[in-house]
């Protein structure tokens, strides 16, 4: 009997391994930093990204966001992103994100503590949908080397299916001059709760410039 249970639990994990989806991404953005004055900051960002083993574009957008900090180690973001959508067939879909961030920060000694909570809303025409996100980042700053590598663990809640993706990432930021940054990110993303659970394995730059 419990010869034979272990062989349906391989079975099982067997059959599940296979029916997950996985998929490639490629994810590219510049984005640029205009620092109003010591408490208000305006960003501008544009991507782009591949999917099907980065082979086919499936989404450009703009994203712009306001910060503004409210004590010293917490600020509040408000933005707004536009979306364009394509399918294989390269037919498109236009859509609009609105979104609310509180950071909490902390350095202390190398490392660099962040906790960002996000309420965004998503859609068109056809109807808007709803999510909470949280992302837990850790940075270290490496004494007298330039990069600095950094972990983030983040859960999508769309308020309605509990926890239904899950993405980890592993960064690694590199000041190519003064007041410019190219990061190289890995990411990995889970998805639950839906018929055909997808697997993402992104690689992601990130090209970032402050005025």
């Amino acid at each position: 009997m419990k010869r034979s249970s272990i062989l349906i639990f391989i079975v099982l994990l067997c059959f599940s391994s296979r029916a997950q989806e996985q998929d490639f991404q490629l994810w590219n953005s510049i984005s640029l930093k205009n620092k109003i004055n010591k408490d208000n900051s305006f960003y501008i960002k544009l991507g782009i990204r591949y999917r099907e083993n980065a082979t086919i574009n499936y989404k450009d957008f703009i994203d712009l966001r306001f910060k503004h900090n409210l004590k010293k180690y917490i600020n509040l973001s408000l933005g707004y992103r536009n979306i364009i959508e394509y399918d294989i067939s390269s037919s498109l879909e236009k859509k609009n994100r609105f979104y609310i961030d509180l950071n909490l920060s902390k350095k202390k000694k190398r490392y660099y503590f962040d906790i960002r909570n996000r309420i965004l809303t998503q859609g068109n025409i056809n109807g808007f949908n709803s999510l909470f996100r949280q992302r837990i980042k850790i940075s270290y700053n490496i004494r007298k080397i330039k990069l600095e590598p950094s972990v983030s663990f983040e859960y999508f809640y769309d308020f309605s299916n509990k926890i239904n993706k899950i993405r980890t990432a592993v960064s690694m930021s590199y000041p190519i001059i003064k007041k410019l940054d190219l990061d190289f990110i890995y990411k990995i993303q889970n998805e639950f709760y839906i018929a055909d659970p997808l697997t993402l394995f992104i690689f992601e730059t990130k090209l970032n410039y402050k005025l």
